[in-house]
């Protein structure tokens, strides 16, 4: 959708507007999602300016087309495509001028159109007003654009637009449903009219999940349904019969070959059952259903348009599309269907392994399938030479038939397993790459902090450094070509060279840095064991570890499923740590103001560990773990927008977040200075109020069961205002008086006068308490479009950063955790 750029390899669109032998191209016409236009711009490009001039159009020689596209990346806007789609789909379904008998009938399916048109404004357009002036040339009439177009493509959007909104179970899903489908009762009724062989197609490119969503794996967010219709027979039940017994023998095929044996269940049952779903839809158990990849669509399209197969589908005909039919010379419509698909996948196959040196295809994965492609073949011309033999001649066609079949599912196979492969030696050279980063970067960090100055550092480095990494770049080089020779990788030569330069350098720095730090110890009186055995040392080192912790995580799938839980609970860990160290504080033998920091940064550790459960309720559930995960993030686990009752809850942040801000300021005096008062104190809840009445109206209209109607006016001008104080309002004040200061003047009186002093409020955190208003501003606009649980939940994480600042300015108080946040001079 975004700057999409146009689609230049072979595909059906280009072969169908291509001018054929004799005549023209295809005629066309496009309406719906814009995004076709920007990957299609050539192929669907609008020829009535070239048709007014009659030179210009005798050159061209594709066929017409009528091109309106809409734009579709509004997913609030329920309406504008399908209405764009609608208003316009009767000018080529419905006859200009029906004959005297017919004319009332036809008059009133343009009314049922026009009443599914919801923006009764898109009908006031030339298009459908004058549509002979703005349709129609004299080159193609309003007859010839109802009559003689070959292709329609008409693509809506506002399921998947109320799917983002609102979430599948809201009523907007179903009055958007309803319309669907009166606008799919009304084609049909066009295509049975119609006096050409006319097919309809009626599929979407996905599915959504319980929220509505799409992008994951999840068997309702990758499936979705196809229907075909078509007004002369083309399914009978002898079709239907042949064409299962041909995907029933394929799949006994792809069973017996050594390729096929590996592949996923739904290759190996030829797709005949969806077997990768384990739900049920509607009552109906998905493993009844009949179900297809979705790049079958293409070589069926292709064909069934009498166009050759784009060079680049991997796809195979949908069996049953041509299995009642019959080819040129009586050849059985699936057999030739099939065999023009599989010469047309050898073709890629030979082509691909010509082109490119490192195509990645094993000797023994191209040996089979040029024995499978040849197998088949050579039945074919056995079928076709000799006959059938014994068997009849049915039964002969479908037993070559399925050779074909099975070869184009054990490529589809084999190449899906190839390409979704990942190369282990690159993945354990870039894993090398970032631990010996960590650890040569922390153990620069511990030199430059305790013995030397960074720069003595890289100078003492730099040379065996570059020593290393030309040694990693000449063993890397060398350690690929044996990986590649062995098939253990694809790795090139340059990627080997970076990964050993990168290695050797970190290598090298990790080992001098080691030998440095352990000759320097023993002239420094056992500080080593000092230093590491002090509180704050071990601090840090539960820090370190549980940041390990975290990265190592994603090492393994099931750990990153279960990120949200693993966070949590190292987050509580770190904060429990920092409890513990603040308990020792508390000892009689310290003193008073260290025992009483000690009790503001056990305090403050304590609210830390309630507002880490309090944001764990906000969930999304990753498509792995809806089973065990109900999502919470917009208050109702199947909506797409946030509940009444949590917009109202995300009111009262309007609240808390000034008063904890004004409460850490509070700590220096430094609440008292204008800028705080006026901004944090006023312009700050102002911001955020607009901001959550904003998403407050928000889910009132979401509520409606009437979508025209709402607050969609106020809420604009409620954000234009809240991000306009934040960022006027809060720069503007911010920027005047940088510092939060204050200066109290005491009374004073006769002599005195002279020497009354001053005392300057907020002097001591001038500049963090500067950043801390600066930050402020930043968090009014992140605030402002975040959802309303999402706007909770980043209040909170404000108040957490707070009080860990706060917590670790106690600790540092306590006199145990000095180095956790070293004094600036």
């Amino acid at each position: 959708n975004f700057a999409g750029s146009a689609i230049d390899e072979d595909n059906w669109l280009q072969a169908l507007r291509r001018p054929r032998a004799g005549g023209r191209g295809r005629n066309l016409v496009f309406l719906g999602d814009d995004t076709w236009a920007s990957l299609f711009p050539a192929e669907l490009s609008d020829t009535r300016a070239l048709e007014l001039n009659d030179t210009l159009w005798r050159e061209e020689g594709r066929g017409w087309a009528r091109v309106r596209p809409f734009p579709s990346l509004n997913v609030w806007d329920l309406d504008t495509v399908d209405d764009g789609v609608f208003s316009r789909l009767p000018l080529f379904l419905l006859p200009p001028n029906p004959p005297q008998a017919e004319a009332a009938d036809v008059q009133a399916k343009r009314e049922k159109w026009r009443g599914l048109v919801r923006q009764q404004e898109m009908l006031a357009h030339p298009d459908i007003d004058a549509p002979s002036e703005s349709m129609a040339s004299a080159a193609v009439s309003l007859e010839q654009l109802h009559g003689d177009w070959d292709v329609i493509i008409a693509h809506g959007l506002g399921v998947d637009h109320c799917g983002h909104r609102y979430g599948p179970d809201h009523a907007a899903i179903s009055a958007k449903l309803a319309q669907i489908n009166e606008a799919i009762e009304l084609i049909v009724d066009a295509v049975n009219q119609s006096e050409r062989a006319t097919a309809l197609y009626v599929f979407g490119d996905h599915g959504m999940d319980g929220k509505g969503d799409h992008g994951g794996d999840s068997p309702r967010e990758v499936d979705a349904a196809l229907w075909v219709y078509a007004n002369r027979a083309w399914n009978t039940e002898d079709g239907r019969q042949r064409s299962a017994r041909v995907v029933e023998q394929a799949s006994a095929l792809v069973r017996s070959e050594p390729l096929g044996a590996g592949l996923d269940d739904d290759l190996k049952s030829g797709w005949w059952a969806n077997t990768h779903l384990s739900d049920d839809y509607a009552g109906v158990e998905a493993r009844t259903l009949r179900s297809i990849p979705q790049i079958d669509l293409v070589p069926s399209l292709a064909l069934g348009l009498g166009q050759p197969i784009p060079f680049n589908s991997l796809g195979a005909v949908i069996p049953e599309l041509f299995a009642s039919d019959t080819g040129p010379s009586g050849e059985w419509g699936l057999l030739r269907a099939l065999r023009l698909n599989a010469a047309q996948t050898m073709r890629y196959v030979d082509t691909y392994v010509e082109s490119s040196r490192s195509h990645g295809f094993s000797d023994d994965a191209l040996s089979a399938w040029r024995l499978m492609y040849r197998r088949a073949e050579a039945s074919y011309r056995a079928l076709r030479e000799n006959g059938p033999g014994r068997q009849s001649q049915t039964l002969a066609e479908e037993g070559v038939a399925a050779e074909y079949y099975a070869f184009l599912r054990v490529v589809l196979g084999t190449l899906r397993q190839m390409w979704a492969q990942f190369d282990a030696a690159l993945i354990v050279a870039g894993l090398l790459v970032l631990a010996l980063t960590a650890v040569a970067l922390a153990a620069i960090y511990v030199r430059a902090r305790h013995c030397c100055s960074l720069e003595a550092v890289v100078a003492r480095l730099w040379r065996p450094a570059a020593a290393g990494g030309a040694v990693g770049v000449v063993l890397g080089r060398a350690l690929s070509v044996v990986l590649v020779a062995q098939s253990a990788s694809h790795m090139s030569l340059l990627e080997a060279s970076a990964a050993g330069l990168a290695i050797g350098v970190m290598a090298t720095s990790c080992v001098l840095l080691l030998f440095a730090t352990l000759n320097d110890e023993p002239s420094r009186s056992g500080s080593l064991w000092a230093r590491v055995c002090s509180p704050a040392a071990l601090l840090n080192a539960v820090a370190g570890v549980l940041a390990a912790m975290h990265g190592l995580a994603f090492v393994s799938n099931s750990f990153t499923f279960n990120e949200d839980d693993i966070v949590l609970h190292l987050a509580q860990t770190l904060t429990l740590s920092l409890a513990a160290l603040a308990l020792c504080s508390l000892a009689p033998s310290r003193s008073t103001q260290q025992r009483a920091a000690g009790w503001r940064a056990l305090m403050c550790a304590a609210v830390i560990l309630v507002l880490n459960r309090a944001a764990a309720y906000s969930t999304v559930c990753r498509e792995e773990k809806l089973l065990a995960c109900t999502p919470t993030f917009y208050g109702v686990p199947s909506a797409s927008i946030s509940s009444v009752r949590l917009a109202a809850a995300n009111v009262a942040m309007m609240w808390l977040v000034p008063f904890a801000v004004l409460r850490a300021l509070r700590r220096s005096q430094s609440h008292r200075a204008m800028v705080a008062r006026l901004w944090v104190g006023v312009g700050m809840r102002v911001s955020m109020g607009m901001a959550a009445v904003y998403w407050l109206l928000d889910s009132v209209d979401g509520a409606s069961a009437d979508q025209k109607a709402g607050w969609g006016d106020l809420r604009i001008v409620l954000a234009r205002l809240a991000v306009g104080v934040a960022l006027g309002g809060g720069l503007a004040a911010w920027y005047a008086s940088p510092f939060c200061l204050d200066v109290a003047l005491p009374e004073a009186a006769g002599a005195q006068q002279s020497m009354r002093r001053v005392t300057v409020l907020g002097y001591g955190n001038a500049f963090g308490a500067a950043y801390l208003v600066f930050v402020t501003v930043v968090f009014c606009v992140l605030y402002l479009v975040q959802q309303p649980m999402g706007g909770i939940m980043l209040s909170l994480l404000f108040v957490k950063l707070l009080l860990t600042i706060e917590m670790f300015d106690a600790l540092r108080d306590t006199g145990l955790g000095h180095s956790l946040v070293p004094a600036q001079t």
